[in-house]
């Protein structure tokens, strides 16, 4: 994974729109266990892609979708 995208991911969980205490209880995880996740520093902690999905659902963060999709070069566009 890119570090911009480790990055993003890490920022989501930290400083996102919601507590990361009150984050981590609806993943059902700790909140250290959430941020050691999201650590890029961390090599021995993995977020796996069922909790990022969590995550992006949950704090509706799709911009980080839309930096996957860029480094794939593809596209998000919404339903709405």
């Amino acid at each position: 994974m890119s570090e911009k995208i480790e990055k993003a991911i890490q920022d989501l969980v930290i400083n996102g729109p919601m507590p990361v205490e009150d984050l981590a209880q609806k993943l059902d995880k700790s909140p250290k266990t959430l941020i050691r996740e999201v650590n890029p520093d961390d090599k021995k902690a993995k977020l796996g892609a069922e909790t990022l999905v969590e995550i992006m659902r949950i704090t509706g963060g799709v911009d980080l979708l839309k930096l996957m999709a860029e480094e794939l070069d593809c596209t998000v566009e919404s339903s709405d």
